[in-house]
């Protein structure tokens, strides 16, 4: 499983492991050797990498022993499930509300998510109190940069025009240029036709984007460029990883992303991986403050 149960009280700090997580042999999720309640305000915390139903299930148990002991409910989920299925044709479900609707029942004062893939009913769905956070992904990548050292990028590459906004944000913040691919697609079937990218030659190149899922798109990138390995690296925030992303780095020289999705400790693939939990426990203790 890959959710976190925690407290944290200002006089104690973060309490690891309050309770555990088990299955009835039935199959309903549960919890035992929950941490008894203290006698100061504490927050009750439960961190879901990725988007497992048991593991948000043992989320929501957490949040109904919080509730019942009258604290605070905080639900980080560095990943937010079911971010990219945010609309419908009229025949199929719009599975971003749905996992929407269970989190909302969990009556959470604080969510704290990091780049999300659609920011479409995020101020509305998900019901917590103080808001759904959605944290830049830009403190990460200082952090995953820094690790190389003296690194150097001529400019920053945008997979597509829907990852503009990101990884322009991420030009913008190292005073790099953006180069944007254009996905030529079929207007009636949607099939990719072609994949069209121009940058100078000579260049070094970090690729951005929040979500590698199978890492299609990035090797076709990778070609579209006419670029190698050692003039392309590559960020995605959430380092999904199945399928033929082992692939990617016949075309990355460096694969950063961060812990908010179990995938990425898929071996061999990504080179870099920055941890979430400061990030996002400096976010709520902010929060607190508020209160």
């Amino acid at each position: 499983m890959a959710v976190f149960l925690r407290t944290y009280t200002p006089s104690a700090g973060t309490w690891r492991n309050a309770a555990e997580v088990f299955k009835f042999p039935g199959g309903e999720v549960h919890l035992k050797n929950i941490i008894p309640e203290a006698d100061e305000k504490t927050v009750y915390i439960a961190d879901v990498r990725g988007a497992d139903l048991d593991d948000l299930m043992a989320a929501a148990l957490w949040a109904d022993i919080a509730h019942d002991r009258e604290m605070w409910f905080v639900l980080k989920l560095p990943y937010l499930p079911a971010a990219r299925a945010d609309k419908s044709d009229g025949t199929q479900p719009i599975a971003k509300y749905v996992y929407a609707k269970f989190i909302e029942s969990m009556g959470a004062d604080q969510i704290i998510t990091i780049d999300t893939h659609s920011g479409f009913g995020n101020g509305t769905w998900y019901g917590a109190e103080h808001g759904l956070l959605d944290l830049s992904p830009l403190p990460l990548i200082d952090r995953a940069l820094e690790t190389q050292g003296h690194w150097r990028y001529d400019g920053i590459i945008a997979p597509d025009k829907g990852a503009v906004d990101r990884a322009g944000a991420v030009a913008k913040h190292y005073g790099l240029d953006l180069y944007v691919a254009d996905k030529v697609r079929d207007f009636n079937s949607g099939i990719l036709l072609d994949y069209k990218l121009t940058v100078p030659k000579s260049g070094k190149y970090l690729v951005v984007d929040d979500i590698c899922d199978g890492g299609w798109t990035f090797t076709e990138l990778a070609d579209a460029s006419g670029l190698d390995r050692a003039h392309l690296d590559l960020w995605v925030t959430h380092g999904i990883f199945s399928g033929k992303a082992n692939l990617l780095t016949r075309y990355y020289g460096r694969i950063m992303t961060t812990d908010s999705h179990p995938g990425h400790n898929r071996v061999g693939v990504a080179s870099s991986i920055v941890p979430t939990f400061t990030y996002m426990h400096e976010t709520m203790v902010e929060g607190l403050k508020y209160v």
